[in-house]
Parts: structure tokens; C-alpha cells; sequence
């Protein structure tokens, strides 16, 4: 019989199974239990270390139960290389409070990402060192390499070769091409891979469709038609919602969103839309799509139904890009102005129009893994001068602006948030810009000609 907290309990204990080593990540359990056998239900149990901030506990505190159990994730924050430490679990259950200690050995190595970038002009693909700020190699591809996606378990690098209408895979354990390029169709330009690294989704502009890589054979499964993109388009014109459930299609030439349902891969609706659409992004959670026209128009698209939901004008001059913060409560809408417009996603309202100096027209936005900060590449019309520009999302306010090379194309921020890598075709190289302090801290040699797509390992 399950013993609930409001219930009598005689003698509760508590047990703790720890592995005998942790290697960055491990799970833990136990048992709370009344006289040694009747399982408590509902119990709060609190974890704790000897090394607080570097060993971490998700949940903590944690529930047990209808069989008195929990369990809960540990992660060790690197660098740390064997370690003994002391894991405590506690709780207290009707007054009376109980606790158990365990003893592992725990250790992470630092780990550095690993940056991708296409040179579109030289038909191949650097491979860059984050630890040493290095070159690894440069792989051919095929014709106009313009777009790079990454597996999110780090096995694969896509690479979206334009002109060729095809896919390079890249293995990314020893950087090394697998197989022949993958036939997708005509203009592959861009292309998005499902949360579970099972699938990726090709965007051939010139063939008016999608194509599905099935990523464990590395060959496409099916051909989805869509509507009429367009070449001149080159921002996020295919996006997934973070569940993995759709995805959504910028069909810029016909004025409509093709929404794919990746379940069985059927466009399970076309959406009117205002303007010849260009960007697409998910919330967080997946209820809702924002879609960016180039003529002032945002549309919010209800995930639930597939209908729209809201229609906002921004006066941001010819917007093109948009982002939502990773907590999402922001939208950050950038175009050809000087300024970035901030929304708010409650009530989709605006609530700031801020303005980069010594810009005329901005290319890429990223924002940080906190939600503290956005990240803006820009550039100006009659001027040379690239910048990235830092903006605080408390305050809405640019904190700082660094010069970069004369073409920046895109962004890439890696997992933690501690670096922003930008691509730039003039001179092609990969800049690093180091969030700590704002300040670049390497410019790397591209390896090619044309520096365009980036993505990074973690």
C-alpha cells in the first residue's frame, strides 16, 4: 500500500543509487519508503554536493512517485577530471526528516565546437577548430555550397549545394565526406533537420519542392511539392517547430506558407499570407509561427489549426529577418534600416525600435541561449563597414558595436552562448566574437572563396 504524506509513517528512509563514475552526465535514483517496505508518494527530495555550481541536479528538488521513487539528471560542468565528490539526498516526510550520502568519482572534459562554413564562389567547405581557432581542412562539395545544418547529435553536417540541386554529408567525427552527393533537386538552397536527427528537409527553390533524407541511410524518401519560392530570398524561408511536428515553407513568389506535417509528410495546408513572405520562425513551444513580408507584415500562424491568429505592421523599411527569444517572450524583427524592432509576444505589441549606428541594412540575428542579449550583423550602402552589434533585451539599447570585414552573411552562436562566429565574403574569413567581454578575438582564413553558410557543433 502507497503511503501518502498526510498519512501516518513510522521510521521513513531513503536510498540513493549513484553510478560509481560520472562522465559529464549520469542519472541518479532512490526509493523513499515508511518502515522499510510501504513506497512514499509525494515526497520532496532535495539533492546537493560537495561541489556546488559545478555538479548540478535537474529536477532538484525532486517528487517521488506512486512506487516512491524519483530519480533526477546529473551534469558536471567541465572542466573537471576526476573528481571525488559526495552526492546528498534529503527529505523530510511527516516531520520527520531522513537523508543518505554517496560517494563518485565525476569528471568532464572541456569540449570545443566544431564550425562549418560554405565558401559558395570556391565550391567547398572549411572546417574550422573552436578550441584553437584553426583550420581543420577544406572539403570540396558541389556548385554554389549555400546553406550548412547540423545533426542535433553532432553526427552529420549538411551542406545545401545550390546550384548543383544536391546535399554533401559530412561525418563529423573525422570530417571526412560520406558517399556521393545526395540528388535533392534544383536549387537546394536551404534546409532544416528534425529535433531527433532522423530527417532533413531540403528546400529546392527552382524545383518547387521539399526533399526528405532519411539521415540512417543518407537517401531521399520522399519529394514534397510546394509553392513558388524564389533565388532572391536567402533568409530563413524553412523553418521546424521545435517539436518536430511541422514544417513551414516561405513560398515567396506565390504569397503562401506550404505547412508540412513531418508525420507523414503531406502538405496538410497552404497558407494565404500578405507580401511575398521571406523569414519564418517558431516560439519555443511550437504554438505559433511568426512570418516576416518585406512590405511591413508579420503574420502569426496558430499551430494548433493552421489558421492566422494576428496580423502586425512593423515600420521597420523592407524587414526580412526575424527571431524569437529562447525564452519566448521577444520578437526581433531586422530588415534594409538602420533600425531592429523588438515585440512582445503576449499581446504581439511593440515595445522598442532601436537603431544600430553606421548601418543602412541589417543580414543576420541570433540571440543568446539566456534570452540577456541579441546578436546583429550589419552593413552600410555607400561605406565599407561591416559590424556586429550587441544589443541588451532588459533595456532594449545597443551596448556595443564592433567593426568586422566588409561582408558579413551569417551567424552562428554556439550552445552556452560564449561565442558568435559570423561569416564574411569580403575578406572571406570566419570572425569570433567572444560574448564575455564584446570584443572579436580571432578572424580565421575562410578557405575558399565566398564565405556564406555557418553552423557550429555545440
Amino acid at each position: 500500500m502507497t503511503k501518502q504524506l498526510s498519512e501516518k509513517c513510522c521510521n521513513p528512509t531513503i536510498t540513493l543509487i549513484v553510478p560509481c563514475e560520472i562522465k559529464c552526465q549520469a542519472v541518479i535514483s532512490g526509493k523513499v519508503t515508511s518502515n522499510g517496505v510501504c513506497p512514499v508518494e509525494g515526497a520532496k527530495v532535495c539533492l546537493s554536493s560537495s561541489l556546488p555550481g559545478i555538479v548540478n541536479f535537474d529536477p532538484n528538488p525532486t517528487i517521488t512517485d506512486d512506487n516512491g521513487e524519483y530519480i533526477s539528471m546529473v551534469t558536471v560542468t567541465p572542466p573537471l577530471l576526476g573528481t571525488v565528490v559526495t552526492i546528498i539526498a534529503s527529505a523530510e516526510v511527516n516531520n520527520v526528516p531522513i537523508s543518505i550520502t554517496e560517494f563518485t568519482v565525476v569528471s568532464c572534459q572541456q569540449t570545443f565546437e566544431t564550425v562549418y562554413v560554405t565558401n559558395e564562389f570556391s565550391n567547398n567547405i572549411t572546417i574550422i577548430d573552436g578550441q584553437e581557432n584553426m583550420p581543420i581542412t577544406t572539403l570540396p562539395v558541389q556548385n554554389t555550397p549555400f546553406r550548412v545544418a547540423i545533426t542535433q547529435d553532432r553526427s552529420f553536417a549538411y551542406v545545401a549545394n545550390l546550384n548543383s540541386g544536391s546535399v554533401s554529408v559530412i561525418r563529423i567525427s573525422d570530417n571526412t565526406l560520406v558517399g556521393d552527393p545526395i540528388s535533392t533537386g534544383g536549387g537546394s538552397q536551404n534546409l532544416v533537420i528534425t529535433p531527433d536527427s532522423a530527417f532533413v528537409y531540403v528546400y529546392n527553390i527552382d524545383a518547387s519542392t521539399v526533399s526528405v533524407i532519411e539521415v540512417s541511410e543518407n537517401r531521399v524518401v520522399q519529394c514534397i511539392s510546394v509553392g513558388k519560392g524564389s533565388r532572391a530570398n536567402t533568409y530563413n524561408n524553412i523553418a521546424i517547430t521545435p517539436d518536430g511536428q511541422f514544417v513551414y515553407i516561405a513560398n515567396t513568389q506565390d504569397s503562401t506558407i506550404s505547412v508540412i506535417q513531418t508525420s507523414n509528410n503531406v502538405v496538410i495546408k497552404t497558407i494565404s499570407v500578405p507580401n511575398s513572405p521571406l523569414s519564418i520562425t517558431s516560439t519555443p513551444n511550437s504554438q505559433f509561427v511568426y512570418v516576416v513580408s518585406p512590405f511591413g507584415t508579420i503574420t502569426v500562424i496558430e499551430t494548433s489549426n493552421q489558421t492566422i491568429l494576428d496580423t502586425i505592421n512593423t515600420p521597420v523599411p523592407n524587414p526580412q529577418n526575424l527571431v524569437i527569444t529562447p525564452s519566448g517572450e521577444f520578437l526581433y524583427v531586422i530588415g534594409g534600416s538602420q533600425f531592429v524592432e523588438a515585440f512582445r509576444i503576449a499581446d504581439n505589441m511593440r515595445i522598442a525600435s532601436i537603431e544600430l549606428s553606421r548601418a543602412n541594412f541589417s543580414l543576420d540575428i541570433v540571440i543568446s541561449p539566456s534570452s540577456d542579449f541579441v546578436y546583429v550583423i550589419a552593413n552600410q550602402v555607400f561605406s565599407p563597414f561591416g559590424s556586429i552589434n550587441v544589443i541588451d533585451i532588459t533595456s532594449n539599447t545597443v551596448i556595443k558595436q564592433v567593426q568586422l570585414g566588409n561582408a558579413p552573411q551569417q551567424l552562428a552562436i554556439n550552445t552556452d552562448g560564449s561565442r558568435v562566429y559570423v561569416s564574411n565574403a569580403n575578406p572571406d574569413s570566419v570572425e569570433v566574437f567572444q560574448t564575455s567581454n564584446n570584443e572579436l578575438i580571432a578572424k580565421i582564413p575562410g578557405g575558399g572563396n565566398g564565405a556564406q553558410g555557418i553552423a557550429v557543433t555545440s
